[in-house]
């Protein structure tokens, strides 16, 4: 049953009296230095990613380097990297895992990430360890909250955030505070955001509004220095979300998140042989709610999807030091659960959308990190997957007569809906120092990633229907990479391949439809940054990213054409202003099959600053698409409850302000 939780709002009620308490604290310095070269892996403050007037988690995602997404409406900005999205990224919430709860991806997992809840994003594009979980064939998006740090001297800290805008965003507060002593620790943290419809560069309505809230609270032990043990609970609700791209609203959407942890470190003179632990325990669960009638006037038959979405999850990683090698080894497991039921108006079931389908990934992994003189490094990991999936419910009828098993042999000729497959992942990497100021990796790797239960089991009549009989993907990597680093300038330069046998494809004939087809993936990142003057820093950075059906010799979908920004930024100790150029290439490499549109080439304009008032206060604002551009990217978004295909046009022109206060 759909319930709501009102965690968030009862922590952030305990959280708005925070500045009562507030004190100047000492800020550290600002260095201005022009910024790492961007690599495979990345890692970027989350109050870098906010600083900006759209500050929904997915959205502000895509000011990171080669992230992209796509948008049904306001919530839910869809992420892809490296031209791969959906579950052939892993995206890691502190550590958990969640799963959104509507097969049209309104809510993705970002959907239950509130960004202004994290410290640090990392992202890593491609495979570069096996030891993040299976998959991941397009990259992982990591979530970090850090350990507070014990100080004597200051036991209680905190902050507080408020932000507003234009254009979309009314508000956006944030806050946290926490409490550190020597054995232990306590974080709260409340948000809550509300949005209206924005307006497009055409001056247009794009109904894209949501109303959210999001509280979590951390219990930490630290009896000493080797060891932490963590609790943790989080709330996620979205209410009254929009959606121009989809047939159906979201009147209610709630995620939670439950989380145990333990990190051991130095142990070797207990154990004898193993270094560190690291154990994760997680459960998630998503009610979600669409309807076509809430929100929106009604059509010719009112219906509503009412869903629920489970997954636990559990990690042991063991790392031990043999010689000059560093071995990280230890088992996971996973387990996915969906139901998904679209009924009529009066309550009567149409279609099982998910028919009770569970899923279930165990796997055992080892990645040795061998270091070698003359600044030389190998990793080697091998990485065993046991993959299994069922739909519980695909015999049963609904209250109209519909059974999934018969329109999976109707549209397939497939009787056996079980799906399982055991799969060795493989991985190779070498990275050496050149000499003081360059560096050079070169990685190659085959991993799988599994058939998803929207791709398996999804049924909407024969509109929409999954395929049970899917294999696989095997994806065939290779990564190459080089980059410099001077007192003044960086740059890097990152070219992928990637060779993938059963990729599935979503398709039309007759309805949406899923297959194993053979395709490539292939693309070059590049960035550079330089400082000309003591206060003054330039760069770029750029992606394209091509993909192919290797059995049609037709493009996928959702490829990225030649795209990135181009900045300057002025930096003192107090003040920061720049200026950011956001563009992107025509794209007319395009999958007819679906309905996917060329898009027109772009370009906007950003303009932004922030002063620090004093020991406490900062204040940050400024405009965004400074012209009021009309513009859309290349990433499409397919309605499969009515087959449409939406490319929506971005938000125009949004002037925002923030206050940063830390007490």
């Amino acid at each position: 049953m759909f319930t709501r939780k009102r965690l968030s709002l009862a922590i952030l009620s305990a959280l708005v009296t925070a500045p009562t308490m507030a004190q100047a604290v000492e800020l550290p310095t600002v260095d201005v230095e022009a910024p790492a070269p961007a690599s495979q892996v990345s890692t970027t403050e989350t109050s870098e990613l906010v600083a900006n007037g759209n500050s929904e988690t997915g959205t502000a995602l895509r000011n990171i380097s080669g992230v992209e997404g796509s948008r049904l409406g306001g919530h839910g900005v869809d992420l892809f990297i490296r031209g791969q999205g959906q579950s052939q990224l892993n995206i890691l919430l502190d550590g958990a895992k969640i799963e959104g709860g509507c097969p049209n991806r309104m809510d993705p997992p970002t959907a239950y990430a509130e960004i202004n809840s994290y410290d640090e994003i990392i992202v890593t594009k491609g495979v570069a360890t096996v030891t993040k979980g299976s998959g991941g064939t397009g990259g992982t998006v990591e979530f970090v909250r850090e350990t507070p740090t014990y100080d004597p001297n200051k036991m209680v800290s905190g902050s507080v955030s408020a932000a507003t805008s234009t254009n979309g965003i009314n508000h956006d507060l944030t806050a946290k505070v926490q409490a550190v002593g020597e054995k232990g620790y306590v974080v709260v943290q409340g948000n809550t955001k509300s949005a209206d419809n924005y307006e497009d560069g055409n001056g247009n309505e794009v109904r894209s509004s949501y109303e959210s809230r999001q509280g979590h609270i951390d219990l930490g032990w630290t009896p000493n220095k080797h060891h932490e043990v963590k609790l943790s609970y989080e709330n996620t609700v979205v209410d009254d979300a929009l959606f121009q791209g989809a047939g159906m609203d979201a009147p209610e959407s709630d995620g939670t998140t439950l989380r145990l942890q333990y990190k051991g470190n130095d142990l070797r003179g207990a154990t004898g042989f193993i270094d560190d632990v690291e154990i994760d325990v997680y459960q998630s669960e998503v009610d979600h709610i669409m309807d076509n009638y809430t929100l929106r006037p009604s059509g010719d038959m009112k219906m509503v999807n009412q869903t629920n979405v489970t997954t636990d999850g559990a990690k042991l990683k063991l790392t031990s030091m043999i010689g000059h090698t560093q071995l990280d080894y230890g088992v996971q497991t996973e387990k996915l659960e969906k139901i998904s039921t679209l009924k009529n108006a009066m309550g009567a079931s149409a279609w099982f959308m998910w028919p009770e389908t569970q899923s279930t990934t165990n796997s055992v992994f080892a990645e040795s990190t061998s270091f070698f003189k003359d600044n030389q490094k190998v990793i080697l990991g091998l990485r065993y997957d046991m993959f299994d999936a069922q739909a519980d419910g695909v015999n049963k009828a609904t209250d109209m007569g519909n059974i999934a098993s018969n329109v999976y042999q109707s549209v397939y000729g497939v009787t056996d809906t079980d799906n399982d497959s055991n799969d060795l992942n493989v991985l190779a990497r070498y990275e050496k120092q050149l000499n003081a100021n360059t560096e050079m990796f070169a990685g190659v790797s085959r991993t799988f990633r599994y058939p998803n239960a929207t791709e398996l089991y999804i049924v909407k009549g024969t509109d929409w229907v999954g395929n049970p009989n899917l294999n696989p993907e095997e994806h065939n990597q290779i990564d190459l990479g080089l980059s410099q680093s001077f007192n003044s300038l960086n740059w890097s330069a990152n070219a992928f391949y990637d060779k993938v046998d059963n990729y599935i494809l979503s398709y039309k004939q007759g309805g949406l439809r899923y297959g194993n087809i053979d395709a490539k993936i292939y693309g070059l990142e590049l960035a550079a940054s330089a400082q000309v003057s003591p206060s003054v820093i330039v760069g770029f950075d750029s992606t394209i990213t091509k993909g192919s059906n290797e059995d049609t010799n037709t493009d996928l979908a959702n490829m990225s054409p030649f795209s990135g920004k181009v900045f300057a930024q002025y930096q003192t100790t107090d003040l920061t202003a720049g200026a950011r150029m956001n563009f992107a290439q025509k794209q007319d490499d395009v999958n007819t099959n679906i309905g996917e549109k060329p898009t027109a080439g772009w370009s906007t304009v950003d303009l932004y600053g922030s002063y620090q008032i004093n020991k406490t206060i900062a204040i940050l604002a400024g405009v965004d698409n400074v012209f009021d551009k009309a513009y859309q990217n290349s990433f499409n978004r397919i309605d499969s409850q009515n087959g449409n295909l939406y490319n929506l046009y971005e938000p125009g022109r949004i002037i925002w302000a923030r206050v940063n206060a830390n007490f």
